[in-house]
């Protein structure tokens, strides 16, 4: 009997198994379920970009009042506005320069035009508007002008009229301020008003730098500021010059482009040397002329008693230009 041996097959291994299964081999059913989670995963995504673009849009267009928005809440009534400021004005001059008509709606007003009423005034110089929709308020918030000194205002044949002066040469009414913040103001002399454009006075010129000597001698020599009573801009765009009238001295020339602070030193370390001799009384102290300081006396005679270092004498070369 003879026996018959036979090879046993090779053996396999994992390896040798298909990994992956092609479209052929994958059922109709299977295509269908892959194609349908595609497609909601891409309109998933489509929808959820389109709503944080349409909310944006929606925010964007709400803040900036337009009409298409305007009929949907046009109906919401105005219940309050919420007023604040940095300066003096009051909710009775608000109301006056927003006029809003009684049962007023939310939406029925533009922004804009409301902006342009509150700074019309001269006195408000910044203004933020803003509707509140969660209880219906618009939101006012007005950052004012402050007064750096003051003129009378003549227009034809009217009765002059008092008028503030800001930092940025802006001449307004002024409207809520305490009859003493008025009074301790300098009066404004030797300026010229033009009218702008838009029918309005264009700011004065220099007042900046004014409003930086005034500053300097309230903090440095306050009592020397308080006599003070007249500032004037004749001579600041011709010499650079800014002059001072006051009860005690009739005439004090700042160099409106130098330092105040150092001015004002050698000015109070002047009246402190003559007050030691006798104080005579002075007619004018001239800073525009570098380190020296040229003084006067009423009587004319030369100041000889004062500090060498600023060789105070009546000065030959500047003629005296009164106010």
């Amino acid at each position: 009997m003879s026996l018959t041996t036979s090879t046993p097959p090779s053996s396999r291994s994992w390896r040798d198994i298909r990994q992956g299964v092609s479209s052929r081999a994958m059922s109709r059913q299977g295509r269908h379920r892959m194609v349908v989670a595609g497609v909601k995963l891409v309109l998933g995504c489509a929808v959820g970009v389109g709503c944080v673009v349409a909310a944006l849009v929606a925010y964007e267009t709400w803040e900036n009042d337009p009409i298409l928005l305007k009929e949907p809440v046009k109906s919401v009534p105005l219940r309050q506005v919420v007023f604040s400021t940095d300066g003096v004005l009051d909710r009775a001059w608000l109301d006056q320069a927003l006029a809003l008509p009684k049962n007023a709606s939310l939406m029925a007003h533009d922004l804009t035009a409301l902006e342009k009423r509150l700074l019309a005034s001269g006195q408000a110089q910044g203004v933020v508007l803003r509707r509140r929709f969660t209880d219906s308020s618009l939101l006012v918030a007005i950052q004012e002008r402050v007064p750096v000194a003051r003129l009378m205002l003549q227009s034809g044949d009217r009765p002059p009229q008092l008028r503030l002066v800001a930092r940025d040469g802006v001449v307004y009414e002024g409207t809520g301020y305490d009859r003493s913040t008025v009074d301790h103001l300098l009066w404004l002399g030797g300026f010229s008003l033009r009218r702008g454009s838009g029918g309005g006075l264009e700011p004065i010129a220099g007042m900046d730098r004014v409003d930086d000597l005034l500053r300097a001698a309230r903090d440095q020599s306050p009592r020397l500021a308080e006599s003070w009573q007249v500032v004037s801009l004749d001579r600041y765009a011709s010499d650079g010059e800014i002059v001072v009238r006051s009860r005690e001295i009739p005439e004090i020339i700042f160099d409106a482009g130098g330092d105040f602070p150092r001015q004002l030193a050698k000015l109070d370390y002047i009246v402190d040397s003559l007050r030691t001799h006798g104080n005579p009384p002075l007619a004018r102290v001239d800073f525009s002329v570098g380190s020296q300081v040229p003084v006067a006396l009423q009587d004319a005679r030369p100041a000889g008693t004062a500090s060498s270092a600023f060789t105070p004498a009546a000065s030959p070369t500047k003629k005296r230009r009164d106010f």
